[in-house]
């Protein structure tokens, strides 16, 4: 009896499923799971004699199929073309699936493609799919998911322009390739289910730092240069539209433990070595390029610090969440102020940092204890940059110093339900 490893179900048969869209960097994982569970899969593509544009091949395909997994795209950045692909493709598959008597659609598609109006004219065509799925006969499952974080080594390939790369300026929530497909094999053997949880890697990143890290780690020729793209799709992309919300569902590896299964490297930028007076080495590490601003970075911002010599340690507590996009970057920029002012005030004394996901609020504390104070500590006693974001969150900043020379920060702002 075939079984799911990913969702634990029971099957009493084996299933037929097409993937339409089956050779690309999904559809082929997704193939290679549907097998594993035991189930028949039908590539659908041009490869294998299917063209979904015009409709040829596609009935001789779906004879006795239960389910079709749509992960087809289209090279083209046009949003005329990108809604006429996927309006044609989505029409073409739920005609034929109906004639075939096929019972579930399962659909891909991506976080925050309805931030804007207009936006990326990409996105565009997948809103487009999405309505004619929803407007469609097929019952069906509908999956958003964030970027991959395969796309780091696809910027190489597509990308480049002679010695550079240009990469787009962009935030997201990057997400391996094997955690979608298995979340779409999942909901095809289950019933349909409408739109379901959007689902998202565990970290915010910044796309172009990827693909620097990529290079580094692949040893792939080519200098990344980060473009900041105009208009509504640009701001897009940089605002923090295209991360998960709090309700999607976090799934896989972070970008630096795929990235190390596959090039045996994190890809970090190493320090060169230098040495001082007399030939004595230089322990201390320059600070390092801090992570984008998502709690879900915090481990990482300390750990740098860490390793740049400060004597600062983490600790986090309670039900650790995805916060509101604002909410989640101003709570990280308090983290951050708060570590570089508790760091500042002395000299060779143990500072800790604090997380606290509280059922209504999150709290970010930083603290040192008692010790030789800096000329500079006197006037590094509370938070001043973020200030006035947190207070314009309805939050509250406390600080003190005690007799005996140790120190707090706290920030504290409101999560509504």
């Amino acid at each position: 009896m075939p079984r799911s490893e990913a969702s634990g179900r029971q099957y009493a048969r084996s299933m037929r499923i097409a993937i339409a869209g089956g050779t690309g960097t999904v559809g082929r994982l997704v193939a290679d799971l549907v097998l594993s569970h035991g189930h028949e899969p039908i590539v659908i593509s041009r490869s294998t004699g299917v063209d979904l544009v015009s409709g040829e091949g596609v009935d001789a395909v779906l004879g006795q199929v239960d389910a079709v997994i749509d992960v087809t795209s289209t090279p083209s950045m046009s949003a005329a073309a990108s809604i006429r692909f996927f309006e044609t493709v989505t029409k073409n598959l739920l005609a034929a699936e109906e004639r075939a008597g096929v019972r579930h659609h399962v659909v891909l598609s991506i976080v925050g493609i309805d931030a804007t109006e207009k936006g990326y004219g990409y996105y565009q065509g997948k809103r487009a799919q999405e309505r004619a799925v929803r407007a469609g006969p097929i019952p069906y499952s509908l999956v958003r998911a964030t970027q991959f974080h395969e796309f780091a080594r696809q910027m190489f390939e597509r990308m480049k322009t002679g010695p550079f790369v240009l990469v787009p300026t962009m935030r997201s929530q990057p997400i391996e390739a094997a955690e979608v497909a298995a979340r779409l094999v999942e909901l095809a053997e289950g019933t349909p289910a409408g739109r379901v949880a959007d689902i998202a890697g565990p970290r915010v990143e910044r796309m172009a730092e990827m693909a620097r890290r990529y290079g580094r780690a692949a040893r792939l020729p080519g200098r990344v240069v980060e473009v900041s793209l105009p208009g509504s799709s640009g701001r897009q992309m940089r605002d923090g539209s295209l991360l998960a919300g709090t309700n999607a569902q976090v799934r896989g590896k972070d970008f630096t433990a795929w990235l190390r299964e596959h090039t045996g490297s994190d890809g970090q930028a190493k320090n060169p070595g230098g040495t001082g007076i007399g030939g004595i080495p230089i322990v201390r590490a320059p600070l390092p390029t801090p992570p984008e601003p998502s709690l879900s970075n915090a481990r990482e911002l300390i750990a740098g610090l860490q390793t740049a010599g400060m004597p600062i340690a983490l600790t986090i507590e309670g039900d650790e969440r995805r916060l509101p996009v604002h909410i989640d970057e101003v709570a990280f920029r308090a983290l951050q102020e708060g570590a570089a002012l508790v760091l500042t005030r002395t000299r060779g004394v143990d500072a800790t940092a604090a997380v606290r996901y509280l059922p209504h609020a999150v709290e970010v504390e930083v603290a040192h204890g008692p010790g030789r104070l800096t000329p500079q500590a006197e006037h590094s006693m509370t938070l001043s940059r973020t200030r006035a974001d947190i207070r314009r969150l309805g939050g509250a900043i406390t600080s003190g110093a005690s007799e005996d020379g140790a120190f707090h920060v706290t920030a504290t702002i409101p999560v509504a339900e």
